[in-house]
């Protein structure tokens, strides 16, 4: 978005910038050529983003977008801490070739992963991850409707964290 003057009267306008046909969710790579194609698929985001009924969502909790090298912090702080969770919300095919060593592997795509996900501890603290930050966004939404407490988004996800060289470990 862009800010223009109006000459005229002298106020400023909110300006669009129009929409890129490349389809920003993923790389060049045609690893997550899945992934994008759900996201921009109208039918798959209404049938799975009206799941949850409305004022199921936690009154009170923390739900935060966060960088990779906020994330690579908190890791760190917490190691010995069992009630600290990381998330791996990628495809089977993008966790195999990059995550977070002792993440939870949960396929945003799969059938069951609305399930999976309320079959999680709504106490314990998640930091959720996938490739550029948009289905862990996605989900972070999901799991305050379903009442979990404290939930992380990784911002850009695994490729910010790689082009900012935070350590990936």
């Amino acid at each position: 978005m862009e800010t223009m003057q109006n000459s005229s009267c002298g106020c400023q306008e909110v300006i669009e910038e129009p929409i890129s046909e490349e389809n920003e969710c993923c790389s060049s790579s045609s690893d997550c050529d899945y992934a994008c194609n759900k996201l921009s698929d109208p039918e798959w985001i209404k049938g799975n983003m009206e799941y949850f009924p409305a004022g199921f969502a936690a009154k009170n909790g923390i739900f935060k977008d966060i960088s990779p090298k906020e994330t690579h912090q908190m890791i760190q702080e917490h190691k010995q801490d069992n009630t600290f969770i990381i998330l791996d919300v990628k495809t089977k095919q993008e966790y195999l070739k990059i995550h977070l060593t002792g993440s939870m592997s949960m396929d945003f795509f799969s059938k069951p992963f609305k399930d999976d996900l309320f079959l999680l501890d709504k106490n314990k603290t998640y930091i959720v991850i996938c490739k550029v930050g948009i289905r862990s966004g996605i989900a972070m939404n999901l799991m305050k409707k379903m009442g979990f407490k404290e939930v992380y988004n990784v911002l850009g996800g695994d490729d910010r964290w790689i082009a900012e060289e935070i350590p990936y470990d």
